[in-house]
């Protein structure tokens, strides 16, 4: 497999390694030594196993320059996150940019894993963390076990539906659950923002549609699928791949989506948080509404994300453009891979609720 930059997808240039999850993270979860369990190879290949080793070995190629430019977010989120560990007040900008640092992070452990696994599905990466920070409408959502247990997990990211779709995966960081989740129209349409009706994947990858104007008001609930157990969802629209189109730009030049916009230049939108009180804008300045309400017993939690994840990664499946622009052989390969994921997901929420 040819080796290429997990930033920019580029081959290395004054070659590093980017450690995907972070060192400071490591270390602050436990022992950098210690071994984890990076995939369960077996859905691919039976005789394969769970693969494992020590996490400061979890490193990749990068370009000298995208590494550095990178530290960067890495340096900034790093505070924010020790913060919300000690159950801190933390700002929409503050989690504006822990959710650059989850967008890099999930697709970081997308590429991660198809070094690790070898590329079994066969797939070319189209994009690389780059191209996907700030790229989709996203979501956060918080959860609160018991306990000052340290840990370091992140789950979701060796099965079928994250292989072939990196949008949805789970990582816990000591007592704290984080279910990240982003694709294309999760929650713009419902959020009153402009939208694409009916949208269609071309045989480029390029999503089309007919854009709408949007209904300029919060439709409730954000996401028509509702949570399992309790815990603090954040939502945050993003269009900025659209802006720079003159064509389609005028559809987000309105006051509803300016005012509902972090930075409307570059089409971020502003952050909602689900709680007691509704659906709300989060606060500028740092705020303590973001800790959730409910704290579980760590054996629970530990049960329960697992459910969450395999479930809301078949609802993105469920969410994905049409295929109708595809060739007919791309087309049935698609659906086939897409029935196979759901039958893998649906399985195995059967299997882990059957042994609870």
């Amino acid at each position: 497999m040819d080796k290429f930059c997990v930033f920019c997808g580029k081959k290395p240039e004054h070659k590093s390694n980017e450690l995907i999850i972070p060192q400071w993270l490591i270390e602050l979860t436990g022992n950098p030594k210690r071994i984890g369990v990076f995939g369960d190879r077996s859905f691919m290949k039976p005789q394969l196993g769970k693969r494992t080793f020590s996490y400061d070995s979890f490193k990749f190629p990068s370009c000298k320059s995208c590494n550095t430019r990178y530290s960067e977010l890495e340096a900034y989120v790093k505070p924010i996150v020790q913060r919300m560990l000690t159950t801190n007040s933390i700002s929409a900008p503050e989690f504006n940019s822990v959710l650059d640092w989850f967008d890099k992070i999930r697709i970081g452990l997308w590429l991660g894993f198809r070094y690790l696994h070898k590329d079994p599905a066969g797939i070319t990466p189209s994009f690389y963390i780059g191209q996907r920070l700030r790229s989709s409408d996203r979501m956060l959502v918080i959860f609160k076990g018991n306990g000052d247990e340290k840990g370091l997990t992140f789950s979701g990211c060796d099965q079928p539906s994250f292989v072939y779709t990196p949008s949805c995966f789970c990582l816990r960081i000591n007592n704290y659950w984080f279910l990240n989740i982003s694709c294309h129209g999760l929650i713009s349409r419902r959020i009153g923002f402009p939208y694409i009706a009916e949208p269609l994947l071309t045989d480029d990858g390029h999503i089309q549609g007919q854009f709408v104007v949007g209904r300029n008001r919060i439709m409730k609930p954000i996401l028509k699928k509702l949570f399992s157990i309790q815990g603090t969802e954040l939502y945050q629209p993003i269009f900025s791949g659209v802006v720079i189109n003159p064509v389609i730009r005028k559809y987000y030049d309105t006051e509803y989506v300016r005012n509902n916009s972090m930075l409307w230049e570059e089409g971020i939108g502003k952050i909602f948080i689900n709680s007691n009180s509704g659906i709300q804008e989060y606060p500028m300045s740092r705020s303590r509404i973001w800790i959730p309400t409910t704290t579980y017993a760590f054996k629970r939690l530990l049960f329960e994300m697992q459910l969450l994840v395999f479930e809301w990664q078949t609802y993105v499946d469920d969410l994905a453009p049409s295929l109708e622009r595809m060739p007919k052989g791309i087309r049935q390969r698609m659906n086939r891979q897409k029935r196979m994921n759901k039958y893998y997901n649906t399985t195995i929420i059967r299997i882990l609720r059957g042994k609870a």
